[in-house]
C-alpha cells in the first residue's frame, strides 16, 4: 500500500511539473502594448485595443516595438485578450522578478519614442529613448491625416525633403496590412495623398508613410 501511495505521489508531481512546463513555454499569436501610454493624447481609448509587437525570430518569445509614448500607464498584453497580460511599476526597465502576471500598470515618464523590448516567458522589458536624429523623421516629413476620425475618405498631407517616392500602407492595431496603395513618385514639398476608407470597419487603425529611408506612422479613427 505504501509503495502504490508512493507511486501516485511520484505520479502527481511528474504531472504537476509538466503542466509547469507546457505553461511556460505557452506560445502566443501575438503581443502588444496597450494602455493610456500608447496614445499620443493619453486618451483612455488606449486601453481598448492592444498595438502590435514584431516576433524578432519567428517562433521566438522576444518581441518588440517603437513608437511614440505618452507619459502615462501600460501593459503587455498577449492576442488582444486580457486573459494574459503582463505588469510592473519598474520603468525604464524590469528584470522577470520584478514584472507581475496580470499585475501592476506600468508608469511610462517622460513621453517619448521608445524601442521597446518584451520576452513573453520572463516577462522582463525594456524601453530605450530613441534618440532626435532617429525620430527625424517625423519632424522632417510632418504627417497628418484629416478629418481624424473619418469616414469614407480621408486625407494624408505631408512634407518631403526630397523628390522621393512615397507609399501608404494601412494596417490594423495587430499589425496586419487591411490596405496598400501603389507607391508614387512626387517632388519635394507639400503632398498630400487621398485615402478612401469605404468597407473598413469601424475602430483605429495605424497609417504609415514611406519614403525611401524616412517613415512616420500615425493613428486614424474610422467611424
Amino acid at each position: 500500500m505504501k509503495k502504490s501511495t508512493l507511486k501516485f505521489g511520484f505520479l502527481l508531481a511528474f504531472m504537476f511539473s509538466a503542466t509547469a512546463s507546457m505553461a511556460q513555454l505557452a506560445s502566443y499569436g501575438t503581443i502588444g502594448v496597450i494602455g493610456t501610454a500608447t496614445s499620443p493624447t493619453g486618451a483612455a481609448t488606449g486601453w481598448d485595443n492592444s498595438i502590435a509587437m514584431t516576433r524578432t525570430v519567428a517562433g521566438g518569445h522576444d518581441w518588440t516595438i517603437t513608437m511614440q509614448f505618452s507619459a502615462n500607464e501600460m501593459k503587455f498584453r498577449a492576442d488582444n485578450l486580457w486573459a494574459n497580460s503582463w505588469g510592473s511599476t519598474a520603468f525604464p526597465t524590469s528584470a522577470p522578478a520584478a514584472v507581475t502576471y496580470n499585475g501592476a500598470n506600468i508608469p511610462v515618464s517622460p513621453a517619448g519614442r521608445y524601442t521597446v523590448r518584451f520576452n513573453d516567458q520572463s516577462g522582463a522589458y525594456s524601453f530605450s529613448i530613441v534618440t532626435a536624429t532617429q525620430s527625424a523623421s517625423a519632424a522632417i516629413l510632418k504627417m497628418a491625416v484629416s478629418p481624424n476620425p473619418a469616414s469614407g475618405t480621408a486625407s494624408v498631407s505631408y512634407e518631403l525633403p526630397a523628390t522621393a517616392t512615397a507609399a501608404i500602407t494601412v494596417q490594423n492595431l495587430m499589425g496586419q496590412s487591411v490596405r496598400q496603395f501603389s507607391a508614387v513618385r512626387q517632388n519635394a514639398g507639400l503632398q498630400s495623398q487621398s485615402l478612401p476608407l469605404q468597407n473598413l470597419a469601424s475602430g483605429i487603425y495605424l497609417v504609415k508613410l514611406e519614403t525611401g529611408t524616412l517613415t512616420q506612422t500615425t493613428r486614424l479613427v474610422v467611424e
